[in-house]
């Protein structure tokens, strides 16, 4: 049974992300603040409309983080970049997905601009807000009004990995030594944090060494044979 129910909450956890993304709804997701339109010309891209597409983005990036984080990191050309996207699009397609998701290779170099721009820090939210807004928008632009209004979607599961890892380093290695459930729930329990991704995580009592090892850039091995990426 503790099985079933750890499957049953993945499935819960899986199904709020998806109905968020398809539909722009869910419990605590995707609720968009209302904006007084200034009078004057009319925005290149409404910011409710911007702060959607950075969501959906948000979205696809995460679940696909164990593979994006490390390919990300070793580029150092424009192609790299798009390819290294492409390859993340096989893995796992988006559906209803903004212009930068569907056209990569046309916003490449808007894309290693901010690779390299120093505002990445390896957050999968900051390149959604960066490229959320292509191309109406420059990158800086909607990275900007983006980071104004973070974004309210749970971690995807895949995603707390690399999370603690950037933000809760000691957590994160002393979580890559642990065995059991009781002893991942021991460690989360040593930082008395009010993150909310973290907290959220220590909440899972029975996942949290399981959401854990999902994002684990090491599961993700290259299959050869369907040209893709599989864990």
């Amino acid at each position: 049974m503790p099985e079933v129910n750890k499957k049953l909450a993945e499935i819960d956890e899986r199904t709020k992300r998806l109905e968020a993304e398809i539909f722009g709804t869910g419990t605590e997701i995707l609720a968009l603040p209302l904006v007084k339109r200034k009078k004057g010309r009319r925005p290149k891209l409404e910011p409710a409309e911007l702060l959607h597409r950075r969501d959906q983005l948000t979205n696809w990036m995460e679940q696909n983080w164990p593979y994006l984080s490390v390919a990300l990191r070793k580029v150092n050309n424009s192609q790299g970049a798009v390819t290294a996207i492409n390859t993340a699009k096989k893995r796992m397609p988006g559906v209803f997905q903004p212009p930068f998701y569907n056209d990569p290779e046309k916003h490449k170099d808007a894309l290693l601009r901010f690779l390299q721009s120093g505002r990445f820090h390896g957050n999968p939210r900051n390149l959604a807000g960066a490229m959320a807004g292509l191309p109406e928008l420059s990158w800086k632009r909607s990275f900007d009004v983006c980071a104004k209004r973070p974004c309210k979607l749970p971690l995807a599961i895949e995603a707390y990995w690399d999370y603690l890892r950037r933000c809760f380093f000691d957590r994160w290695q002393e979580l890559r030594q642990v065995k059991t459930e009781d002893q991942a729930r021991a460690v989360m329990a040593k930082s008395r944090t009010h993150d909310p991704a973290y907290v959220y995580l220590k909440e899972q009592s029975g996942n949290i060494l399981e959401w854990f090892n999902a994002g684990d850039p090491s599961k993700v091995v290259l299959n050869r044979r369907q040209g893709g990426y599989r864990e």
